[in-house]
């Protein structure tokens, strides 16, 4: 796949989970929703129920990790986590990629912290949205350098910045349970 077509799925992905949260999921939510399909071979909906807790910085409580980042990291890990006592370095170093990517961009990985210095503040973001966008896009530059290849088939479902709608709307019972 041409290094085009790979930077034209990350921006579209991108794109996806800023949507999803505007529609209503959690920043967690968001980023596994949009990006799971996309990179996961064993892809199924009902994973992003994991990432409900982790919204708000754990429960809604702002007090721990972005929500954002730990969707993430819920990628890294469906994609090289470990279900036995097999090595798990590979998920472990892309994880720490992750969070100082992360860090380095927004200063902080903690929720509340995020929100008002980050989102809210004079000239700040202005919306989680655009964060969920860049931490996004810093999660699949750490997958994509990683070689993980993403599915081009995503894109024709994916094209929500062209005006099409995404799957994580009103039939999200179905998607997600």
């Amino acid at each position: 796949m041409t290094t085009s077509k790979q930077l034209e799925i990350r921006r579209v992905l991108a794109v996806r989970a800023s949507t999803l949260l505007q529609e209503g999921y959690h920043c967690s939510e968001a980023v596994v929703l949009a990006i799971g399909p996309a990179v996961v071979r064993d892809w199924h909906p009902a994973c992003a129920r994991m990432a409900t807790g982790f919204a708000g910085g754990l429960g809604g409580s702002r007090q721990e990790v972005c929500g954002a980042l730990a969707g993430g990291i819920m990628v890294i890990g469906a994609l090289f986590g470990r279900t036995t006592l097999e090595d798990d370095t590979l998920a472990q170093r892309l994880t720490e990629q992750f969070r100082k990517r992360f860090t380095d961009t927004f200063g902080t990985a903690q929720c509340i912290r995020l929100r008002e210095d980050v989102v809210e503040a004079e000239n700040g973001l202005g919306s989680c949205s655009v964060l969920v966008e860049r931490a996004t896009m810093i999660l699949l530059q750490v997958l994509v350098d990683a070689g993980v290849q993403l599915k081009e088939e995503v894109l024709p479902t994916a094209r929500i910045a062209e005006g099409e709608q995404s799957t994580g709307g009103s039939d999200r019972s179905e998607d997600v349970r």
